[in-house]
C-alpha cells in the first residue's frame, strides 16, 4: 500500500511566555543557558489508497440480439464490471420478456428506475440506469438482417469481445449463448435463436483510464474510451467499427431511423402519450369518430383507440413501420385464421383490398374476417397500408370480434378521410 512520510517540527512540553516583569530574568537565563530547546522530529506513515470509485477494474458488457422478420435488435449495456454486476439479473430479465408489434419492441414495462435517455443517431430509445458505481447507458438499436443470422450475430459479438480488449472468438455466436425469450416463439424465427452476450475484459491502456476509473462518470457526459474511439462515438453509433460490408446495411437502418415516428418518445411510465410534432416526423392530425374512446398507447403508437361495446371492443392503432405489403398481410390472415395462409389465399387478398387515398398517399385497405361467418366473436381484422419514404408506411389497423369490425366500417372510413401525417 502507497504511503508518504511527513515530518513535523512538535511543540516543547513547556513553553515560556515572557511578561514585562521578567524580561531581565529572561534575558539572564538564556545567557545562563536558555529556557529553549529544539523541537523533535516525530515521524509517521499515512495510508493512501485510491478511493473505489476510481480504482482500475475490468469493462463488462451484457447485451441481446433479438430477431425480427426484417430486423436484428440490439439490447446493450456496457460499463464498470462492478456496476454491470448490480443491474444484470434485471437487464436480462427485462430482454428475455420483450415483445414486438409490427416488428418494434414495445417499452412500456421497462423497470420503473430506468430513466429514458435522450435520443441519439443510429439508436430507437436509450435508458438511463443509476447505481451507486457508475450510471450505465443502454442501447437499443437495429440493423436489416443479414441472411446468414450467425454471421450476423458473429460479427457483432466480436466487435463487443474487442471494445472490452478481448480477441475474436470462434466459438459458435462468438462466445453468445441462446437465450429463452418469450417473444420469439413463432416458428419464424426457428433459424434465428436470441443470442445473450456478456463478455468481461480490460480495454487498451490508451482507453483503460477512462473506462476504469479515472473519470467514473464520463459516461454522463460522452462516456469513456473504447478501442481507440470515445464512448460518445460508440454510444452514439451503437454499430461502429463494423466491417466495411455492413454499412450498407447501416445505412439501411439509419434511413429508417430517422422516420421513426414521434410517437416513439411517448408513451413511458409517467409521460403524456399524447403525440407532439418533431423536426423529422410530421405530426398525425384527425377526427376522432363519436364513440371511439382513448386506447393504450405504446413507444411506437401514434393513436390508439377502443371501440365497440365495452365488454368486448375491438382496438384501433395507428403505427408507422417497414415491412412488404405481401409480408403484412399474410400475417394478418394468418392472425385470423391461426395458421399460415397459402399464396393463392394471399393473392386474392391483395386483388380484392380497397383502393383509397389517406392523407394525399395512395392506400390500400384490407378487411380480413374468418372463414366462419357464422362466429362474430372471432377476430378479425381491418387494415390499412399508406406507403411512405424510405420502406416506410403508415398501419392504421381496427383488430377485435368480427361483429364490432363490420359496425365500425363507416366510422373507421370517416377516420381515414379525416388522417393528416
Amino acid at each position: 500500500m502507497p504511503s508518504f512520510i511527513r515530518r513535523v517540527h512538535a511543540l516543547p512540553r513547556a513553553v515560556c511566555v515572557p511578561t514585562i516583569a521578567s524580561v531581565a530574568g529572561l534575558c539572564l537565563l538564556s545567557v545562563l543557558g536558555g529556557c529553549t530547546q529544539e523541537a523533535p522530529i516525530i515521524t509517521y506513515q499515512v495510508p493512501t489508497q485510491k478511493p473505489a470509485v476510481l480504482a482500475e477494474e475490468d469493462t463488462r458488457t451484457i447485451a441481446a440480439i433479438l430477431p425480427q422478420k426484417d430486423q436484428a435488435w440490439f439490447f446493450k449495456i456496457m460499463g464498470r464490471e462492478s456496476a454491470v454486476d448490480l443491474i444484470d439479473d434485471s437487464f436480462r430479465e427485462f430482454v428475455e420478456s420483450v415483445k414486438f408489434e409490427d416488428g418494434v419492441p414495445i417499452l412500456d414495462d421497462v423497470p420503473a428506475e430506468w430513466q429514458k435517455g435522450k435520443e441519439r443517431m443510429m439508436r430507437f430509445a436509450s435508458f438511463d440506469i443509476n447505481t451507486p458505481v457508475q450510471q450505465l447507458d443502454l442501447s437499443i438499436s437495429q440493423l436489416t438482417r443479414m441472411d446468414d443470422w450467425s454471421e450476423l450475430v458473429t460479427m457483432n459479438v466480436n466487435r463487443w469481445r474487442k471494445q472490452v480488449g478481448l480477441e475474436d472468438s470462434d466459438d459458435e455466436w462468438a462466445g453468445g449463448e441462446t437465450m429463452e425469450w418469450s417473444g420469439g416463439t413463432s416458428e419464424a424465427f426457428a433459424d434465428a435463436p436470441a443470442i445473450w452476450v456478456d463478455v468481461t475484459g480490460r480495454p487498451s491502456s490508451s482507453s483503460s483510464s477512462m473506462m476504469a476509473g479515472n473519470a467514473p462518470f464520463a459516461s454522463m457526459a460522452g462516456g469513456p474510451m473504447m478501442g481507440g474511439q470515445s464512448a460518445g462515438d460508440a454510444s452514439s453509433d451503437p454499430h461502429a467499427g463494423l466491417p466495411r460490408d455492413a454499412q450498407e446495411a447501416i445505412e439501411q437502418a439509419k434511413a429508417k431511423g430517422e422516420s421513426m415516428p414521434a410517437a416513439k418518445e411517448k408513451a413511458f411510465p409517467g409521460e403524456s402519450s399524447k403525440t407532439e410534432s418533431s423536426s423529422s416526423t410530421p405530426e398525425l392530425d384527425f377526427e376522432r369518430p363519436e364513440g371511439w374512446r382513448d386506447g393504450r398507447m405504446s413507444m411506437m403508437r401514434l393513436a390508439a383507440f377502443n371501440v365497440g361495446p365495452e365488454d368486448a371492443p375491438a382496438e384501433v392503432t395507428v403505427i408507422t413501420a417497414g415491412g412488404d405489403l405481401r409480408g403484412n398481410v399474410a400475417r394478418w390472415m394468418g392472425q385470423v385464421e391461426g395458421g399460415q395462409p397459402d399464396d393463392a389465399e394471399v393473392d386474392a387478398a391483395l386483388e380484392s383490398a380497397e383502393k383509397l387515398t389517406v392523407a394525399g398517399r395512395d392506400a390500400q385497405r384490407f378487411i380480413l374476417l374468418p372463414k366462419d361467418a357464422e362466429n362474430k366473436s372471432a377476430s378479425s381484422i381491418d387494415a390499412t397500408i399508406v406507403p411512405l419514404e424510405n420502406d416506410f408506411s403508415l398501419f392504421i389497423k381496427m383488430t377485435g370480434p368480427a361483429e364490432v369490425i363490420k359496425d365500425q366500417d363507416q366510422e373507421m372510413r370517416r377516420f381515414l378521410e379525416s388522417l393528416q401525417y
